[in-house]
C-alpha cells in the first residue's frame, strides 16, 4: 500500500494518483471505504495488544488511512509541518474538530516526529479494537457531563503527559463541527501548556471530505470535491493568563478555515 510521505515539511496528494482514483467507475464510495477501514481498525486494535512501540504503529495506522481515503477520492495538502521542529516539543496541539478524518490523519503525521496523546470522550473506551489503541497511547479520557471534573482530570494527566515527553492532541471544540465558531473554542490547551510550561501549535483541519452520518456519526458520506487541508501554526509559548496566545491560536484557525471556505460563525 502507498504511504504518503509525511516526514516532509509539506505533502500534497499527487495529481496524477488523485485523477486516477476520481476517475474510477467501480470500487470506490461509502460502501466500499468503510469495510476497508474497519477492517484496519480491527487489524491495528489486534497489533497494539503486542507492539513494543505504539507511537511507530498509530502512525503507520494513519497513514494507511490516508491512503484508504485517497483510493476513495480525497486530496490532501498538508502544510506546516515544519513547525513541528522549531522548538523542542513536547507540545499541546490545539485543533478545530471537523470529522473523524483528522483523528486517524494527526496521529499519522505527528506519531512520526514525536509521541502523542488524544483527549477523548469516555465512551470510546467501550469500542471493541479501538479501546486497545486509545489505552497504549495513554489516552485521556473525559465524561463530558461535568466539565469542571474533565478540566481537573485534563489538566493532571494532560501535565503528567508532557513532563514524560508526550505531546496531547486537543479539540476544544468538544464535538465535531462543521463550521467554526471562534467564541466557541475553549482555552483549554492553553491553560494545559501553561501548567505544563510547553508550547501551543494551532492547527487548522479541512475534513468534511468524511462527512458525520445520521444515526452513526463516524460512517457518513464521502465527498471528493471537497478537499482535505491541514495545516500546522507555530508554536505559542504561552506567559501570563496565556489571553494573548489563545487569540493568536484561534485567529490562525478561524482565519485558515475562511480561506479554505468553511463558514465562520458569530465572534470571539
Amino acid at each position: 500500500m502507498y504511504l504518503p510521505p509525511v516526514h516532509q515539511d509539506s505533502y500534497v496528494t499527487d495529481a496524477q494518483r488523485h485523477q486516477k482514483y476520481r476517475s474510477r467507475k467501480v470500487f470506490k464510495g461509502p460502501f466500499w471505504f468503510y469495510p476497508r477501514y474497519g477492517l484496519l481498525i480491527m487489524w491495528s486494535g489486534i497489533k497494539f495488544l503486542f507492539t513494543r512501540d505504539p507511537q511507530a504503529a498509530v502512525s503507520l495506522q494513519g497513514r494507511r488511512v490516508m491512503s484508504i481515503a485517497e483510493r476513495h477520492g480525497a486530496h490532501f495538502t498538508c502544510e506546516g509541518m515544519e513547525n513541528l521542529s522549531k522548538v523542542q516539543g513536547p507540545f499541546v496541539f490545539a485543533c478545530n474538530h471537523m470529522s473523524t478524518l483528522e483523528v486517524n490523519a494527526l496521529p499519522g503525521i505527528i506519531a512520526y516526529r514525536m509521541p502523542i496523546a488524544f483527549v477523548v470522550k469516555k465512551s470510546l473506551m467501550k469500542i471493541p479494537f479501538l479501546s486497545g489503541v486509545l489505552k497504549r497511547l495513554d489516552c485521556i479520557t473525559v465524561e463530558r457531563k461535568h466539565p469542571g471534573e474533565d478540566l481537573m482530570q485534563v489538566l493532571k494527566q494532560g501535565e503528567e503527559l508532557l513532563r514524560k515527553g508526550t505531546s496531547v492532541i486537543l479539540f476544544p471544540e468538544s464535538t465535531r463541527q462543521d463550521v467554526f465558531h471562534p467564541g466557541k473554542f475553549n482555552s483549554l490547551a492553553i491553560k494545559l501548556a501553561l501548567k505544563a510550561n510547553v508550547p501551543v501549535i494551532p492547527v487548522a483541519l479541512k475534513t468534511d471530505f468524511w462527512g458525520s452520518g445520521k444515526m452513526i456519526k463516524d460512517f457518513g458520506p464521502l465527498d471528493e470535491n471537497k478537499p482535505v487541508h491541514i495545516r500546522f501554526g507555530e508554536p505559542l509559548v504561552p506567559s501570563g493568563r496565556g489571553k494573548a496566545e489563545h487569540q493568536k491560536a484561534v485567529e490562525f484557525i478561524r482565519s485558515h478555515l475562511e480561506e479554505w471556505g468553511v463558514p465562520i460563525l458569530g465572534s470571539e
